[in-house]
Protein backbone atom coordinates (compact mmCIF):
# COMPACT_ATOMS: atom_id res chain seq x y z
CA UNK A 1 0.00 0.00 0.00
CA UNK A 2 1.48 3.63 -1.23
CA UNK A 3 1.83 5.36 1.94
CA UNK A 4 0.38 9.37 1.10
CA UNK A 5 -1.08 12.39 2.45
CA UNK A 6 -4.31 11.95 -0.24
CA UNK A 7 -6.85 9.80 0.15
CA UNK A 8 -8.15 8.08 -3.04
CA UNK A 9 -11.28 5.64 -2.41
CA UNK A 10 -9.73 3.18 0.18
CA UNK A 11 -6.12 3.54 -0.78
CA UNK A 12 -4.11 5.62 1.74
CA UNK A 13 -0.07 6.17 1.12
CA UNK A 14 2.46 8.43 2.72
CA UNK A 15 4.02 11.24 -0.03
CA UNK A 16 7.28 13.12 1.13
CA UNK A 17 5.48 16.58 0.23
CA UNK A 18 2.20 16.36 -1.06
CA UNK A 19 0.42 19.26 -2.53
CA UNK A 20 -2.80 20.39 -3.62
CA UNK A 21 -4.44 22.41 -6.19
CA UNK A 22 -8.22 23.35 -7.49
CA UNK A 23 -8.14 25.95 -10.16
CA UNK A 24 -11.62 27.41 -10.02
CA UNK A 25 -14.41 25.94 -12.53
CA UNK A 26 -13.93 28.28 -15.44
CA UNK A 27 -10.10 27.97 -16.21
CA UNK A 28 -10.15 24.52 -15.58
CA UNK A 29 -11.54 23.96 -19.03
CA UNK A 30 -9.81 26.47 -20.77
CA UNK A 31 -5.95 25.84 -19.53
CA UNK A 32 -4.12 22.83 -18.78
CA UNK A 33 -3.38 23.09 -15.43
CA UNK A 34 -2.42 20.56 -12.44
CA UNK A 35 -4.60 19.26 -9.88
CA UNK A 36 -2.09 17.98 -7.53
CA UNK A 37 1.41 16.70 -6.76
CA UNK A 38 3.42 14.79 -4.62
CA UNK A 39 6.76 12.63 -4.25
CA UNK A 40 6.19 8.84 -2.98
CA UNK A 41 8.36 6.03 -1.47
CA UNK A 42 5.86 3.12 -2.29
CA UNK A 43 6.14 0.17 -0.03
CA UNK A 44 6.67 -3.22 -1.59
CA UNK A 45 3.87 -3.91 -3.96
CA UNK A 46 1.86 -0.79 -3.35
CA UNK A 47 -0.53 0.29 -5.56
CA UNK A 48 -3.78 1.86 -6.96
CA UNK A 49 -6.49 1.23 -9.25
CA UNK A 50 -9.34 3.04 -10.90
CA UNK A 51 -11.83 3.12 -13.58
CA UNK A 52 -10.87 6.77 -14.66
CA UNK A 53 -9.68 10.13 -12.74
CA UNK A 54 -10.21 13.58 -13.65
CA UNK A 55 -7.14 14.51 -15.85
CA UNK A 56 -4.13 12.11 -16.28
CA UNK A 57 -1.32 11.26 -14.18
CA UNK A 58 2.21 11.37 -15.14
CA UNK A 59 4.70 9.41 -12.91
CA UNK A 60 8.60 9.73 -13.12
CA UNK A 61 10.51 7.25 -11.56
CA UNK A 62 13.59 8.37 -9.26
CA UNK A 63 14.72 4.78 -7.69
CA UNK A 64 13.00 1.20 -7.63
CA UNK A 65 10.76 -0.41 -10.09
CA UNK A 66 7.33 -0.75 -10.60
CA UNK A 67 4.37 -1.56 -13.35
CA UNK A 68 1.87 0.32 -14.77
CA UNK A 69 -1.64 -0.56 -16.75
CA UNK A 70 -3.68 1.07 -18.69
CA UNK A 71 -6.55 -0.19 -21.82
CA UNK A 72 -4.67 -3.18 -23.08
CA UNK A 73 -1.13 -2.26 -22.29
CA UNK A 74 1.30 -2.97 -19.27
CA UNK A 75 4.41 -1.44 -19.22
CA UNK A 76 7.61 -1.67 -16.41
CA UNK A 77 8.87 1.51 -14.87
CA UNK A 78 12.76 1.79 -14.25
CA UNK A 79 14.77 4.62 -12.69
CA UNK A 80 14.69 7.90 -15.55
CA UNK A 81 11.80 6.72 -16.99
CA UNK A 82 8.37 8.55 -17.39
CA UNK A 83 4.68 7.60 -18.21
CA UNK A 84 2.03 9.42 -18.86
CA UNK A 85 -1.44 7.62 -18.00
CA UNK A 86 -4.63 8.48 -19.02
CA UNK A 87 -7.51 9.20 -16.93
CA UNK A 88 -10.43 8.25 -19.17
CA UNK A 89 -10.31 4.43 -18.88
CA UNK A 90 -9.17 1.78 -16.41
CA UNK A 91 -5.68 2.31 -14.91
CA UNK A 92 -3.18 1.65 -12.40
CA UNK A 93 -0.14 1.16 -11.14
CA UNK A 94 1.98 -0.69 -8.30
CA UNK A 95 5.60 -0.69 -6.93
CA UNK A 96 7.71 -4.05 -7.48
CA UNK A 97 7.39 -6.48 -4.47
CA UNK A 98 11.45 -6.53 -4.36
CA UNK A 99 12.54 -3.14 -5.07
CA UNK A 100 9.60 -0.76 -4.71
CA UNK A 101 10.07 2.39 -6.52
CA UNK A 102 9.89 6.05 -5.50
CA UNK A 103 8.18 8.15 -7.92
CA UNK A 104 7.60 12.42 -8.44
CA UNK A 105 3.88 12.85 -10.17
CA UNK A 106 1.28 15.26 -10.55
CA UNK A 107 -2.22 15.18 -12.40
CA UNK A 108 -2.75 16.71 -15.41
CA UNK A 109 -6.41 18.45 -16.95
CA UNK A 110 -6.88 20.44 -19.41
CA UNK A 111 -8.85 20.58 -22.47
CA UNK A 112 -8.27 17.53 -25.42
CA UNK A 113 -5.79 15.22 -23.44
CA UNK A 114 -6.04 12.89 -25.80
CA UNK A 115 -4.64 14.82 -28.86
CA UNK A 116 -1.96 16.51 -26.69
CA UNK A 117 -1.14 12.66 -25.61
CA UNK A 118 -1.03 12.00 -29.50
CA UNK A 119 0.76 14.82 -30.27
CA UNK A 120 3.84 14.28 -27.65
CA UNK A 121 4.15 10.45 -27.85
CA UNK A 122 2.69 10.11 -31.63
CA UNK A 123 1.92 6.12 -31.80
CA UNK A 124 4.65 5.24 -29.74
CA UNK A 125 3.69 4.27 -26.01
CA UNK A 126 3.44 7.17 -23.59
CA UNK A 127 6.79 6.01 -21.83
CA UNK A 128 9.77 7.92 -22.67
CA UNK A 129 13.50 7.39 -21.13
CA UNK A 130 14.76 10.82 -19.86
CA UNK A 131 18.45 11.86 -20.95
CA UNK A 132 19.02 13.83 -18.03
CA UNK A 133 17.23 13.02 -14.53
CA UNK A 134 18.40 16.42 -13.08
CA UNK A 135 16.72 17.98 -15.67
CA UNK A 136 13.20 16.58 -14.26
CA UNK A 137 13.59 16.67 -10.74
CA UNK A 138 14.52 20.40 -11.45
CA UNK A 139 10.91 20.94 -13.29
CA UNK A 140 9.09 19.09 -10.56
CA UNK A 141 11.19 21.31 -7.69
CA UNK A 142 9.74 24.79 -9.74
CA UNK A 143 5.92 22.98 -10.11
CA UNK A 144 6.15 22.07 -6.41
CA UNK A 145 7.43 25.62 -5.76
CA UNK A 146 4.08 27.32 -7.63
CA UNK A 147 1.74 25.04 -6.13
CA UNK A 148 2.77 26.06 -2.91
CA UNK A 149 2.49 29.49 -3.04
CA UNK A 150 -1.34 29.19 -4.54
CA UNK A 151 -1.34 33.13 -5.56
CA UNK A 152 -3.61 34.96 -7.66
CA UNK A 153 -2.97 33.90 -11.41
CA UNK A 154 -1.80 30.51 -10.76
CA UNK A 155 -3.44 28.76 -13.44
CA UNK A 156 -1.61 31.27 -16.17
CA UNK A 157 1.15 30.49 -13.70
CA UNK A 158 1.00 26.47 -13.87
CA UNK A 159 0.18 26.67 -17.29
CA UNK A 160 3.84 28.08 -18.50
CA UNK A 161 5.23 25.34 -15.98
CA UNK A 162 3.89 22.74 -18.28
CA UNK A 163 4.89 24.45 -21.31
CA UNK A 164 7.86 23.33 -20.17
CA UNK A 165 7.28 20.15 -19.28
CA UNK A 166 6.11 19.40 -22.56
CA UNK A 167 9.20 21.08 -23.82
CA UNK A 168 11.16 18.55 -22.24
CA UNK A 169 9.50 15.78 -23.73
CA UNK A 170 9.18 17.06 -27.27
CA UNK A 171 13.21 17.45 -27.49
CA UNK A 172 15.44 15.10 -30.21
CA UNK A 173 14.42 12.29 -31.10
CA UNK A 174 14.63 8.90 -29.28
CA UNK A 175 12.74 9.85 -26.65
CA UNK A 176 16.11 11.79 -25.02
CA UNK A 177 15.39 15.37 -23.66
CA UNK A 178 17.67 18.13 -24.08
CA UNK A 179 20.30 18.84 -21.58
CA UNK A 180 19.23 22.43 -21.04
CA UNK A 181 20.67 22.86 -16.79
CA UNK A 182 23.90 24.33 -16.86
CA UNK A 183 26.76 21.98 -16.19
CA UNK A 184 27.53 23.48 -12.91
CA UNK A 185 24.22 23.89 -11.54
CA UNK A 186 23.60 20.07 -12.69
CA UNK A 187 26.58 18.95 -10.48
CA UNK A 188 25.65 20.95 -7.46
CA UNK A 189 22.24 19.90 -7.65
CA UNK A 190 23.53 16.03 -7.80
CA UNK A 191 25.88 16.56 -4.96
CA UNK A 192 23.45 17.85 -2.46
CA UNK A 193 20.75 15.72 -3.21
CA UNK A 194 23.62 12.83 -2.22
CA UNK A 195 24.43 14.17 0.63
CA UNK A 196 21.69 16.78 2.05
CA UNK A 197 23.07 16.25 5.49
CA UNK A 198 26.49 17.50 4.95
CA UNK A 199 27.34 21.08 6.28
CA UNK A 200 26.95 22.84 2.42
CA UNK A 201 28.62 26.40 3.08
CA UNK A 202 27.95 28.89 0.77
CA UNK A 203 32.27 28.55 -0.79
CA UNK A 204 31.05 24.52 -0.76
CA UNK A 205 28.58 25.03 -3.15
CA UNK A 206 30.83 27.53 -4.90
CA UNK A 207 33.90 25.15 -5.11
CA UNK A 208 31.69 22.31 -5.90
CA UNK A 209 29.76 24.33 -9.22
CA UNK A 210 33.09 26.10 -9.99
CA UNK A 211 30.98 29.33 -10.15
CA UNK A 212 31.06 32.61 -7.78
CA UNK A 213 28.68 32.76 -5.04
CA UNK A 214 26.30 35.38 -7.16
CA UNK A 215 26.51 33.14 -10.21
CA UNK A 216 24.84 29.93 -8.48
CA UNK A 217 22.12 31.61 -6.50
CA UNK A 218 21.21 33.17 -10.00
CA UNK A 219 21.46 29.91 -12.03
CA UNK A 220 19.02 27.96 -8.79
CA UNK A 221 16.66 31.09 -9.44
CA UNK A 222 16.71 31.04 -13.09
CA UNK A 223 16.31 27.12 -13.38
CA UNK A 224 15.13 25.96 -10.32
CA UNK A 225 12.92 28.76 -8.76
CA UNK A 226 14.34 28.27 -5.34
CA UNK A 227 17.22 29.87 -3.79
CA UNK A 228 20.02 27.37 -3.06
CA UNK A 229 19.23 26.90 1.00
CA UNK A 230 15.66 26.38 0.10
CA UNK A 231 16.65 23.97 -1.95
CA UNK A 232 18.89 21.74 0.29
CA UNK A 233 16.54 22.38 3.05
CA UNK A 234 14.05 20.48 0.69
CA UNK A 235 16.09 17.73 0.45
CA UNK A 236 17.00 17.42 4.02
CA UNK A 237 13.14 16.99 4.71
CA UNK A 238 12.77 14.35 2.27
CA UNK A 239 15.53 11.83 3.76
CA UNK A 240 13.93 13.27 7.35
CA UNK A 241 10.71 11.63 6.12
CA UNK A 242 12.45 8.94 5.24
CA UNK A 243 14.02 8.28 8.60
CA UNK A 244 10.60 8.79 10.21
CA UNK A 245 9.42 6.08 7.96
CA UNK A 246 11.89 3.47 8.03
CA UNK A 247 13.82 3.71 11.64
CA UNK A 248 13.14 4.27 15.12
CA UNK A 249 15.55 7.24 15.79
CA UNK A 250 14.31 9.79 17.64
CA UNK A 251 13.44 13.46 16.14
CA UNK A 252 16.84 14.75 17.92
CA UNK A 253 18.70 11.87 15.79
CA UNK A 254 16.96 12.49 12.39
CA UNK A 255 17.93 16.07 12.97
CA UNK A 256 21.20 15.42 13.67
CA UNK A 257 21.73 13.37 10.53
CA UNK A 258 19.96 15.09 8.14
CA UNK A 259 21.91 18.22 9.01
CA UNK A 260 19.65 20.11 10.80
CA UNK A 261 20.78 21.78 14.14
CA UNK A 262 18.41 20.52 16.55
CA UNK A 263 15.31 19.03 16.71
CA UNK A 264 13.54 22.41 17.42
CA UNK A 265 15.07 23.68 13.80
CA UNK A 266 13.66 20.67 12.08
CA UNK A 267 10.39 21.17 13.75
CA UNK A 268 10.26 24.28 12.46
CA UNK A 269 11.36 24.16 9.15
CA UNK A 270 8.94 20.41 8.92
CA UNK A 271 6.10 22.82 9.69
CA UNK A 272 6.79 25.72 7.39
CA UNK A 273 6.97 23.08 4.58
CA UNK A 274 4.52 20.62 5.38
CA UNK A 275 2.04 22.10 7.09
CA UNK A 276 2.16 19.48 10.36
CA UNK A 277 4.77 19.27 13.15
CA UNK A 278 6.29 16.07 12.39
CA UNK A 279 5.04 14.59 15.50
CA UNK A 280 1.26 15.42 14.00
CA UNK A 281 2.25 13.87 10.44
CA UNK A 282 3.57 10.78 11.87
CA UNK A 283 0.53 10.27 13.76
CA UNK A 284 -1.65 10.94 10.81
CA UNK A 285 -0.04 9.11 8.17
CA UNK A 286 0.79 6.17 9.24
CA UNK A 287 0.29 5.90 12.50
CA UNK A 288 3.37 6.36 14.08
CA UNK A 289 3.86 8.43 17.78
CA UNK A 290 7.36 9.91 18.76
Amino acid sequence: MYKTRMVEKSHIAVSRISLYHLPDAASRYNFLTVLRAGWIDAAPGGGIARQSSPGDDVLYCLSGRGEVTFGDETVRLAPGQLVWIPGDGPHSHRADQSDPWSVMWFRIQGPDLPILRLRVFGQAGPRVTLASGAEMIAWFQRLFTVLGEARPGIDLRLNTVLAQFLELLTGPANSQTRTILPAALDRLMRKMMESPEARWTAEDMANVARLSHSQFRRLFRLHIGVTPRNFLRNQRLVRAQRLMQESDLSLQQIAESCGFFDAFHFSREFKKVVGQSPSAWGETEWGTRR
